[in-house]
């Protein structure tokens, strides 16, 4: 199977050259905060530094 590139349009008017992340028409910079992707991000960033956050504590 072949990985599809980025359909978002960048600054200067082109197409972006990179990868579009698996069941998705963006990569992982054109996608955003607001998609599954970005929330399980986002999500993975917060349980680390709650993590941290717990061994400081020790």
């Amino acid at each position: 199977m072949v990985q599809s590139k980025c359909g978002a349009l960048t600054q200067s008017g082109t197409r972006c050259r990179n990868k579009a992340i698996m069941n998705s028409s963006r990569c992982a910079r054109h996608q955003g905060p607001w998609s599954s992707y970005g929330v399980e991000q986002r999500k993975k960033k917060e349980a680390e530094a709650k993590m941290r956050k717990l061994r400081k504590k020790r």
